[in-house]
């Protein structure tokens, strides 16, 4: 038997009948039945005031403008890319996920579906082991005094106990197979604790011993809520006493499938919301840097696991927030991971930024030392924070003043760095700052020369080739560009558009009274609504398809304001006096297509005058004076507002 796998239409379909869009969003958002749709407070900026809507198929936001299906919602609250989003929507739903573009025979299905329900498990199993042993320990255990320890230390620390269980703390003590024992108690499977890492078989007996012991424990939670492992902290005590082999101070769960460190961002869950809602994320070293600053009140802070950036770090963190501040401690290591981090997002074409932070302690510290008065100075510097790229160029420049053999890596370091970046627009201006500011031939720039052509201030090497645009490449039409606001009239006109279930026999009705050289685009007067509904109507079915997936036809096709107007429109409920609205609308539409007539009758009639063609000129002036008595009897129709 061959299986087909792989995300088709016909399985995104059945995901979104077996969950119904509102029930999802009901899980994060508290939403009222309004008419035939949900409103709630958006989940994606800070709503005061119930600006979410939510029907059967799609979600929108009259407030910040987003607006998506089921997947899309999932993808945007989580920060998660569409695969992500299917699974967990799959895992939800209990229906089969595809696997890839290939057909699988069943035996390779059924060992898909094994490792599927294993991971599952596991993800109970860390779920069960942190908040019923690990957790508990730190909350009410008294069988050993690193119990108490990590209580007391976590209160020198400053950290509060509503942080404590926000975070799920826990704490593992010295009993080398207290984990062991109390999973076997609870009959829990004891391979699946072993694959991923709660626990390891001994090589002296026949047993299992803890894999975290004497330490404090951190859940590793995702985006979607899975634990999927721990990092642990070595509690004071331990790290003092004498030992033959040196215990590292934090210690994280071995990677597995269900954990990756290149992926993991700690605190993401408490933090997605913020990031959602301020547009930037703040990534620290440590997890107490995370914990300190998220009881601060500065909640959009994470950390990775391990000082280093990764390019799906910075995807998923972009998901979420296009802006990503580095804020890694100010000691050598620190220092060079935030340089390595500037590094990846030139390559990814993203601007990383950086702030002042003046003081050697970790932010956590910081925080502690003076709470109001470092609370509000950090705010200040976040405030402020300014593109990693100007900071290090700038750094450059002071530390390479007046010595030539320095100066001479400097510039070296900074025309690499520039080349990294695929910015063209940023990085034309930062070598044109190079060369004026720091008085470097343009021959010495190599490949970043040619950035110079054309800026003020620098002469020319030769004229600017003209350069053809790759449709592929183009920024999709009206894309983020500013445009000017839709007349009310295109605005009105192109909600009742929309909703052709309901109004489109209007439409076609003005469309037989235009002139037959006009088609129903040119009932609006702007282009861009006009291009657009031009393919709509091109395609078929293409009505049809923007109601059931309204998406697929407004984002990354027209302009924000233009697809805030098709999305409310789709999203209004039908009120009394519509068809009257309407009707005056569509008057206002035909007369204008006559006038047009008009107009280029009368152009017409200027070009045979001036050929001498009387006889044509006798018969447009008379067409002419026909289409007059025409406008005028349509006008005093339009303005009386009586339906022809």
């Amino acid at each position: 038997m061959k299986i087909r796998t792989r995300f088709t239409p016909e399985w995104i379909q059945s995901l979104k009948a077996a969950l119904p869009l509102h029930e999802v969003v009901s899980e994060n958002v508290e939403l009222r039945k309004t008419g035939a749709r949900f409103m709630g407070r958006c989940p994606f900026h800070g709503d005061r005031s119930p600006s979410f809507s939510v029907n059967r198929e799609f979600y929108y936001c009259f407030g910040c403008k987003e607006t998506g299906d089921l997947i899309k919602f999932v993808m945007q609250l989580h920060g998660l890319s569409f695969e992500e989003a299917c699974e967990d929507l799959a895992e939800k739903a209990k229906i089969q996920l595809p696997e890839g573009g290939e057909a699988l025979s069943s035996e390779e299905e059924r060992a898909i579906r094994i490792k599927r329900e294993r991971l599952q498990k596991a993800v109970r199993l860390n779920y069960f082991s942190s908040l019923q042993y690990y957790h508990e320990n730190l909350q009410r255990g008294t069988g050993s005094p690193l119990f108490i320890e990590a209580r007391e230390y976590l209160k020198k620390r400053g950290i509060s106990a509503e942080t404590v269980e926000k975070f799920q703390i826990g704490v593992a003590g010295a009993q080398a197979d207290g984990l062991v024992q109390y999973l076997t108690r609870a009959r829990a499977p004891l391979d699946i604790a072993r694959d991923f890492g709660l626990i390891r078989a001994s090589q002296k007996t026949q047993g299992d011993y803890d894999f975290f012991r004497e330490r404090l424990l951190f859940p590793l939670i995702d985006p979607r809520g899975r634990i999927l492992g721990f990092g642990g902290r070595i509690l004071p005590s331990v790290e003092k006493k004498p030992s033959e082999f040196k215990l590292p101070k934090y210690l994280n769960s071995a990677e597995s499938e269900l954990f990756q460190k290149s992926r993991f961002l700690f605190g993401l869950t408490q933090a997605k919301r913020a990031i959602r809602e301020e547009e930037v994320s703040i990534v620290v070293e440590g997890y107490f840097d995370v914990i300190a600053l998220h009881q601060a009140g500065i909640e959009n802070a994470v950390a990775p696991c391990g000082t280093a950036l990764t390019e799906d770090h910075l995807k998923t963190l972009t998901r979420l927030g296009p802006r990503v501040i580095v804020f890694f401690d100010q000691d050598e290591a620190g220092i060079q991971a935030t340089v390595k981090s500037m590094e990846l997002g030139l390559r990814m074409g993203q601007l990383l930024y950086g702030i002042s932070f003046a003081s050697k302690l970790d932010p956590d510290e910081f925080l502690l030392e003076s709470p109001e008065a470092n609370l509000k100075q950090l705010r200040q510097w976040i405030q402020e924070a300014t593109p990693l790229l100007d900071r290090e160029l700038d750094r450059l420049f002071r530390e390479s003043e007046g010595q030539v053999e320095k100066r001479s890596a400097a510039v070296k370091q900074a025309v690499q760095w520039l080349t990294q970046y695929t910015d063209p627009v940023g990085r034309a201006i930062r070598v044109s700052d190079l060369v004026k500011r720091w008085d470097v031939p343009p021959a010495a720039l190599g490949a970043l020369s040619k950035d110079l052509d054309g800026r003020v201030g620098v002469p020319p090497r030769r004229p600017a080739p003209v350069v053809s645009v790759d449709p592929r490449r183009a920024p999709p039409p009206g894309g983020q560009k500013k445009r000017a606001p839709l007349t009310p009239y295109d605005r009105q006109l192109l909600q009742y558009f929309v909703k052709a279930r309901e109004f489109g026999s209007y439409f076609l009705e003005a469309r037989r009274q235009m002139h037959e050289k006009d088609s129903l685009p040119e009932l609006f007067d702007d282009t861009e609504v006009q291009n657009w509904v031009r393919m709509i109507l091109e395609d078929p079915a293409g009505l049809e398809r923007l109601k059931e997936a309204p998406e697929s036809w407004v984002q990354g096709r027209v302009s924000l304001e233009l697809q805030s107007v098709i999305m409310e429109g789709l999203l209004q409920e039908r009120i009394q006096g519509d068809e009257a609205q309407l009707r005056a609308l569509l008057r206002r539409g035909v007369y204008k297509s006559w006038a047009r007539f008009s107009h280029r009758i009368r152009e017409e009639m200027v070009r045979v005058e001036q050929a001498q063609d009387m006889e044509k000129f006798k018969e447009l002036s008379q067409q002419f004076l026909d289409l007059q008595r025409k406008l005028k009897e349509f006008e005093e129709s339009y303005v009386s507002g009586k339906n022809d």
